[in-house]
């Protein structure tokens, strides 16, 4: 495993400062993030903005194996219009993806449309299926797995990300095989469940994280082993026993509301945590 900090840490530098600031502390790899993935399209053609920045970061010994999709994005909006945009839109990001070498492109489940309408949990299954059987086509032969993030329970994700290899596109031709899951460990605990039973239960389908922690009733977005109470330990023990290959990525918003100073001072003790954790 990699250790990684995402790259809104750093979302007020351009992506080539946040590239260098983070190899000046130590740090060679990254999860793009939405701030970041925003301004690199707004440039221009993904795939050139993709491929130069790409270019640029391993001239510094630095990577992006994986990245969020915009966080706006409700790929079970309920307007049909906006629907097209946003796969429109998505169309865009995995283009970006593909030419930063992005392996796994996070992704949070739709439906809080629909379900602010009142309609019924399969219907919301459906339209998930529906629009990631698209984006499987958006990221078809290039090096991008679709991770989707946990926003519910451990059989919620685990039974949308199942059903979907069983869907067969055009000729038969049996779609899925892009799809893995990323876990968010501050969602997961805020849900009351065990951060080490989802590892487990996804296995080889778990292909990012976002490792934050939390107090339980809320989406704290703090480093492990402050204030919030998941057991780290078992669940690194997970990460090993499941042969875990991606990044250890930390999701840690509300530790960056501070001085650019204090932000790099704490990117050594993250690092410093990271190596810990992971290494006892």
């Amino acid at each position: 495993m990699q250790i990684s900090m995402w790259s809104s840490y750093l979302y007020e530098l351009s992506p080539e400062d946040m590239v260098r600031t983070f190899v000046q502390y130590g740090w060679n790899c990254t999860e793009l993030s939405t701030e970041h993935g925003w301004m690199l399209l707004d440039k221009g053609d993904p795939t050139k903005v993709g491929e130069e920045l790409r270019k640029f970061a391993e001239g510094q010994g630095f990577s992006f194996p994986q990245g969020h999709f915009y966080l706006t994005a409700d790929i079970a909006h309920p307007d049909e219009k906006k629907r097209t945009e946003i796969m429109d839109d998505l169309k865009r990001w995995c283009d970006l993806f593909a030419a930063l070498n992005i392996t796994a492109g996070v992704l949070h489940p739709g439906g809080d449309g629909l379900r602010a309408l009142g309609c019924e949990p399969e219907k919301i299954f459906a339209c998930n299926i529906n629009a990631l059987e698209r984006l499987s086509g958006f990221v078809k032969g290039g090096p991008t797995t679709i991770c989707l993030e946990n926003g519910g329970s451990i059989g919620s994700m685990l039974r949308l990300v199942n059903a979907f290899p069983l869907i067969k596109g055009g000729q038969g031709v049996v779609c899925g095989s892009e799809l893995g899951l990323c876990l968010d460990t501050g969602h997961l605990n805020m849900d009351g469940e065990n951060c080490a039973d989802f590892v487990r239960q996804a296995g080889k389908k778990l292909k990012a994280l976002h490792i934050t922690d939390s107090i339980g009733n809320h989406d704290d977005h703090i480093f492990p082993h402050s204030a919030g109470n998941i057991n780290w330990e078992e669940f690194v023990k997970a990460l090993r026993e499941v042969g875990y290959e991606g990044l250890f990525n930390f999701e840690v918003p509300r530790e960056n509301r501070c001085p650019m100073k204090i932000k790099l001072a704490k990117l050594d003790y993250a690092r410093e945590l990271a190596m810990l954790m992971l290494n006892g």
